[in-house]
Order: structure tokens, then sequence, then C-alpha cells
């Protein structure tokens, strides 16, 4: 494997590898979304759709202890839901018995979300859009779920609100000073220790297979490592 230079940064003997391995993509595309798409304050409220995995995670983190701001984390699983806990969420969600829209709701007092960061898509993604507050922003990260949201116009247009797209990778060509600043705080955050990624399970580079079973299975929670140092 041959990474560009201008992908690799350092990280001191102190810092775990596998910490390291794990914070770079998930925190780096939380912190984008968050700082210059959605433009957080420490008023807002913050959901998280599928928070139990790695960017779910790492959105939690950033949100509730770098942020100061409310975050609210959806997954499904009584694990799942104590680990969100864990990472600075005030409320939890498990979406296989609540309903999120009747939680949100009650949550925010009738109010709505002022940020939803979503990666699930599907019906998920539709909830969360009839959720949101006035002049509200949801995130759209990825379709976890295998489908892909047609979004109906004209929620937003009585709310005044907002869907941003956020595909991290590509401001590496795009706009590749935003990319390096993303990284740059995110290891500062990390090494001044605001900010905790957690590593669910590593494989050796012979299980990368199952690493991806592990992964498609909805068993994980945080990252998954695969270790090239590990063949066997």
């Amino acid at each position: 494997m041959i990474a560009e230079d201008r992908m690799c940064h350092s990280i001191g003997k102190e810092e775990k590898l596998d910490e390291g391995a794990a914070i770079v993509a998930s925190y780096g595309t939380a912190l984008l979304a968050f700082e210059r798409t959605a433009q957080i304050k420490e008023t807002d409220s913050v959901l998280v759709t599928a928070a139990a995995g790695a960017l779910g995670l790492a959105a939690i983190d950033l949100a509730a202890n770098v942020y100061k701001a409310t975050a609210i984390g959806a997954c499904g699983g009584t694990e799942k839901l104590k680990i969100v806990s864990k990472f600075g969420a005030k409320f939890t969600i498990d979406y296989k018995k609540e309903n999120l829209r009747e939680r949100i709701k009650e949550i925010t007092k009738g109010k709505g979300i002022d940020i939803v960061f979503d990666s699930v898509g599907g019906e998920m993604f539709e909830d969360c859009l009839k959720c949101l507050a006035y002049e509200g922003k949801l995130l759209t990260l990825g379709y976890a779920s295998g489908k892909v949201p047609n979004i109906p116009a004209n929620v937003l247009l009585l709310k005044n609100a907002s869907v941003h797209g956020v595909y991290w990778g590509s401001y590496f060509e795009k706009m590749p000073e935003v990319f390096q600043h993303s990284v740059t705080t995110i290891l500062k955050l990390w090494k001044e220790g605001k900010i905790t990624p957690h590593v669910g399970k590593i494989f050796p580079l012979s299980q990368i297979n199952d690493a991806l079973e592990f992964v498609s299975s909805r068993q994980s929670m945080g990252k998954v490592i695969v270790d090239c140092t590990k063949i066997g």
C-alpha cells in the first residue's frame, strides 16, 4: 500500500496507533460537517443517527465535548445506547423500540432539532427532515439503509430549512486547505485529550473479509480496524 505524502500525518509516541488509525476520517468528516457546513453553536440541539457507529460516535463526541451542544443519539439496542451516552449524548433514542419523531418532540418540547447528522438515509432521513426546527439544517453523509431518499421540498419551504451534503474526501482534491485544516484540528483535539475515538474491534489483515462482514452485519460499535502489521 502506497499513500501520498500529503495524506500522511505523524503522531507522537504517547498516542495509541489504533486510535490514530481510527480518528482521522470519522472525526475529520464530523468536524467539517459541524464547523464549515452547519456552523454549530453551543445552543444547538444535534440529532445523530447511527450514533454508535464510527462516524456517529465521532459526531456525538465532538457535538457534546468540543462544541458543548445538546447531543441526541439515535441507534438500535441497549449496548449501543450505553456507549452513545458514555460519549456525551444527553438523550438517546432506541429506534427499534421508540418513535423518533415523538421522542424528538418530547425532548425539544416541540421546537424540533437544529442540526441533524444523518448517515442512514431512507425512511430515517425523511423522519429526521420532519423533526427539524425552524431554519434547521439536515446534514446528509451517507446511506447505510441502502436507500437514497427523495427530498420533499415543501418541508424545506415551510420550515425555511436546508439539506446539505457532506463528502469529506472530495475536499482533498477540490479544497485541500480545508481538508488539511480538518485533519490538523482533529489531531490537535485528540492530543489535548478533548476527544477519544472508540476502537470497537481489530482484525488481522488475513481476516479482512471477516471485518467487512462484521461491519455489514451492524454488530460494530465505533471504528473497526484492519491491522496490516498482523498477517495471521
